[in-house]
């Protein structure tokens, strides 16, 4: 009989080389802490998946990882506050030796999308962040969230929400640099892209995933992520839910459904879900937006 091979997490961790796994999830930002088992070397290799990043601060003072660029590698040394941020959008190789010691959040690129509306949305190109060095800010907002995950405080959402933004703001404004240009309104979209957005637009509900579109759409999952944001400026899923979004605000002039009955329709996982994530589009709750564009519109006038 073939044993099994251990299970390995999203990162590119098994379970059996951590002592401490704790994780505190929001509805798209998710802290975490993870502390190996032992200062023996393991090796983690994880595909390009395209929903984000992660951003690491260490809480020790003796890991290292050779991290792989093609043929090359190159080491790192963590004290404690080194700061390490990877790219989910690329290929990770590398191996880790002494003990680590994380905090980590995982962040969606559609978060560092600029929230002025005056000015273009377009998503950062990348995020300059060199690995070792420290940030006191970040450090500060990551060391707030550190009891929670311990168990040593209460979880309170509201604060955690609080320090999630607080934290995405500040990387978006201190690190994000966006070189794409915005694309003319007019800009058609190529057969591959239009394809694609039909599939999406019929999977409203995020029950599709990168390989499921890149394989009907007969290209390559690296290819067809590239292109679509080369072309739209935002990832598939930043479409999908700006794409919920607007389907969200006309049936807000609907006075005969609920929130709730919205965010079912709309592919949300409840209500609380669709009420950060239009607040976050819009500056307003569903609620409010209703009340002052939605009720008027639909109000029929009263019969003679």
């Amino acid at each position: 009989m073939n044993a099994v091979a251990p299970s390995r997490d999203r990162l590119g961790c098994r379970a059996t080389d951590l002592a401490r796994d704790e994780e505190l999830a929001l509805n798209d930002v998710t802290f975490l802490r993870k502390t190996s088992c032992s200062a023996t070397p393991v090796k983690v290799e994880t595909p390009p998946t395209g929903q984000g990043l992660v951003l690491g601060m260490s809480l020790g003072d003796e890991h290292w990882r050779d991290i792989r660029a093609g043929k090359a590698a190159h080491r790192h040394h963590f004290q404690r506050n080194s700061l390490y941020l990877r790219d989910f959008e690329i290929a990770y190789r590398a191996e880790l030796g002494g003990q680590f010691d994380f905090l980590l959040v995982e962040i969606p690129w559609e978060r560092f999308l600029p929230q002025d509306e005056t000015r273009p949305r377009v998503m950062p190109r990348r995020i300059d962040f060199e690995t070792g060095t420290t940030d006191p800010t970040v450090t500060h907002l990551l060391s707030a969230i550190q009891p929670m995950l311990s168990g040593q405080q209460p979880r309170d959402q509201l604060f955690i929400d609080q320090v999630a933004e607080a934290l995405v703001t500040y990387l978006r404004h201190r690190y994000a640099r966006t070189s794409l240009p915005e694309r003319p309104r007019e800009h058609r979209p190529s057969p591959l892209i239009r394809q694609a957005l039909e599939i999406l637009r019929t999977s409203l509900d995020g029950n599709v995933s990168l390989d499921d579109i890149a394989r009907r759409c007969n290209v390559s999952r690296s290819h067809f992520y590239q292109v679509f944001r080369q072309e739209l400026g935002c990832t598939p899923h930043e479409w999908l839910v700006r794409t919920r979004l607007e389907q969200a605000r006309a049936l807000l002039r609907r006075p005969g459904l609920s929130l709730a009955d919205i965010a079912a329709q709309c592919g949300f996982a409840d209500q609380s879900h669709f009420t950060r994530a239009f607040g976050r589009r819009f500056g307003l709750s569903p609620g409010r937006w209703r009340a002052e564009h939605g009720a008027a519109s639909s109000r029929e006038p009263a019969s003679g």
